[in-house]
């Protein structure tokens, strides 16, 4: 009787040792090494994307299949049935209606914009100027100080992961991040076809693109992995190539008011723009749908848009709508050290050098020309009738998206 109890505790110990031996192998592994695959339903893998580096031994492949095994054996109770991709209907290219056209600012014509002659010049520069500010003790805001374990798993639902490229992507809505995803579903292979992985991102119908389903995403990690999820976050995070894309804040305010209360879109009517029109511009009676509305022409004035963003009631109820919630909520730049961070200001150039620096530039290409018309030229036009008091506010507001990403403070709006 002793010697089987004697046996059992050197098979626990042991076991302990060789899981502790696997998180260490871990944490000095590369992205290449560390490849839990976790998309939604996996892809009939006919011809996959080369890995940018080389794969990994035979005996580490199984000691790490022994390890997934485990950690999803102990998940098991938690995550319940396995929810299939529904079927894709055939591929197409994205139709747009002329209204919608207009408003989203689509446009699928080459750009000429003047090529950088240093664009890992003006990287280097982007990611000095978010570092310093992050360090800047006399420069705070909100959360600024927290650690990454201290940030919510609710608020970690934007950072989409690739483990076949390692790759981690912060997306930002109204900035180019439907196409972006896109580019994220072609790598990861996690959407296909009839059993074939999507090889181009203007394939992958609008609809896939914008399930949470379709993508692996950093708050998906406990329900997956448990106790052990911000462990495996910052392996991840130490080895992956991490990037986000950024615009002028203002306008992409701008943007996203056209996108959602200048198109009938019955979800954001009757989430936000009644309850707007009735605080803010005192109608009682609203009709029930946004076509309805539409008609009786009655819609979400700009300075409706803004008064819900400055009211300090707004946030009590729930926090900002991913559209225009601050990019520093959303990708929290002082807990995450970005190795990419581009704009969309200078998409195109940007988006050719983040692919070279993934070396993936030879399997896909960005979607050509993304280009929303929301320009920064038409600022004074959207904030002409919106008074200095509430410009300021607004600016107060949005102030470290400008300051962490190096946009210019808009003094010809904060000023008479």
């Amino acid at each position: 009787m002793t010697k089987s109890r004697l046996f059992r505790l050197w098979l626990v110990l042991g076991s302990a040792f060789m899981i502790l031996l696997i998180i260490v192998y871990w944490d000095n592994m590369g992205p290449a090494h560390f490849n839990l695959h976790t998309s939604v339903s996996r892809p009939h893998v006919l011809k996959p994307f080369p890995s940018p580096n080389s794969a990994p031994g035979d005996v580490f492949t199984s000691s790490l299949e022994i390890w997934e095994s485990f950690i999803r054996e102990k998940q098991r109770p938690l995550l319940g049935k396995r929810v299939e991709q529904p079927s894709l209907p055939a591929s197409s290219k994205p139709v747009l209606g002329n209204l919608e056209e207009s408003v989203r600012g689509y446009d699928w014509s080459s750009h000429t914009a003047q090529q950088s002659p240093d664009p890992d010049g003006r990287q280097a520069e982007r990611r000095s100027v978010l570092r310093e500010f992050c360090a800047n003790a006399s420069f705070m805001f909100p959360t600024k100080e927290r650690s990454f374990d201290d940030i919510p798993n609710y608020e970690l639902n934007h950072l989409i992961v690739d483990d076949r490229h390692g790759v981690i992507y912060c997306y930002v809505p109204k900035v180019a991040c439907t196409n972006w995803k896109r580019v994220m579903i072609v790598l990861s292979q996690s959407l296909s076809d009839q059993g074939t992985p999507y090889r181009d991102p203007l394939d992958i119908p609008r609809e896939y693109v914008h399930n949470s389903s379709t993508h692996l995403t950093f708050n998906k990690f406990w329900r997956r992995y448990g106790k052990f999820s911000r462990h495996l976050m910052k392996i991840k995070l130490k080895k992956y190539t991490k990037f986000l894309f950024v615009r002028d804040p203002f306008v992409r305010l701008i943007s996203a008011f056209r996108s959602k209360f200048e198109l009938e879109n019955e979800e954001f009517y009757q989430k936000f723009a009644v309850p707007m029109l009735r605080m803010y511009s005192n109608h009682s009676s609203l009709p029930a749908s946004v076509s309805e509305a539409f008609s009786a022409g009655l819609r979400v004035s700009f300075a409706n848009f803004i008064q819900y963003l400055l009211d300090p009631h707004t946030e009590e109820l729930a926090p900002f709508n991913e559209h225009w919630r601050q990019v520093h909520r959303l990708c929290h730049p002082c807990q995450i050290d970005y190795d990419f961070v581009g704009k969309l200001e200078t998409l195109d150039q940007d988006a050719a050098q983040l692919l070279r620096l993934l070396k993936v530039d030879r399997l896909l290409q960005f979607p050509p020309s993304y280009r929303n018309r929301t320009a920064s030229s038409w600022e004074e036009g959207w904030f002409a009738n919106i008074p200095l008091a509430w410009r300021q506010q607004l600016y107060k507001l949005y102030e470290a998206d400008f300051v962490l990403f190096g946009y210019p403070k808009p003094e010809n709006l904060l000023r008479d």
